[in-house]
């Protein structure tokens, strides 16, 4: 695809994520309707991303435009997963809204499908290392979704309750990817440089978020600390942004940084 009808079809993507979300509080009558918004959508960005991947050979995980754009369709591939094993269907219309949001983005990045493989990223654990943080943020994405909207539902207690579940589902289900992409991180590093830990910008700030996601599954199983746990949530998202986009752009000599 040319670059301007890379941006074309992103922007129908989004377009389309966005009506399959504002077709969810429609009546149910409807719900058919929002379904095949939401998979037009989520084809569309899948023919970006299966662009990208005939156009360079590999996995397109390697600039941050592949990497948002792929990040699009793992929403939908985490939703199907949580809706069956965690009862997540009501959290259908913030992994929508949360493609969008990314397709949104994505439309405004130089449209580049071709991208060249550094060296040190031709490893084994490339691959499952980043694919690994991808399925952890989404869930991250989602969990501060709900969290935020319980915060004004404090006088409705049972969906009060069940967002504040949903949110602690997400992250018991995400914070063991989060742990092994820093785990293969560590492999990955190890083999290119000859150190499992380097200190760089990326990796401290992909700590913190870790801790923030370790102090939350702590607080949320006390129940004097039970109140505190969901700021921790906020904190991990803030930090989890920082990660992905402000290192790459302020990083200075981050060996991490996306183009």
């Amino acid at each position: 695809m040319t670059g301007t009808l890379l941006r074309f079809v992103c922007l129908a993507a989004a377009l389309f994520y966005y009506a399959a979300f504002a077709t969810t509080y429609f009546k149910k009558k409807y719900a058919k309707l929002s379904l095949i918004l939401w998979c037009v959508g989520i084809a569309l960005n899948a023919a970006i991303v299966i662009n990208n991947w005939i156009v360079n050979g590999y996995m397109p995980f390697v600039s941050m435009y592949q990497v948002l754009t792929f990040l699009g369709v793992t929403f939908a591939l985490v939703y199907v997963y949580i809706r069956y094993m965690h009862e997540g269907a009501f959290m259908k219309r913030y992994f929508i809204a949360s493609q969008g949001v990314i397709m949104t983005g994505v439309f405004f990045m130089a449209q580049a499908s071709e991208w060249t493989f550094p060296p040190a990223l031709q490893s084994a654990f490339f691959i499952p290392h980043v694919f690994s943080y991808m399925i952890s943020y989404c869930l991250v994405v989602v969990a501060a979704i709900l969290t935020v909207i319980s915060f004004f539902l404090t006088k409705k207690k049972e969906t009060y309750l069940q967002y504040q579940k949903g949110a602690y589902n997400l992250i018991l289900t995400g914070f063991p990817f989060m742990v092994l992409g820093m785990f293969l991180g560590a492999l990955w590093a190890n083999e290119c440089w000859g150190n499992y830990w380097q200190w760089d910008n990326k990796e401290v700030w992909s700590l913190v978020t870790v801790l923030m996601l370790s102090i939350y599954l702590h607080f949320r199983r006390q129940e004097k600390l039970k109140k505190f746990a969901p700021y921790f949530i906020l904190l991990a998202f803030i930090f989890e942004i920082i990660t992905l986009f402000f290192v790459g752009m302020f990083g200075g000599d981050s060996m991490h940084t996306y183009n």
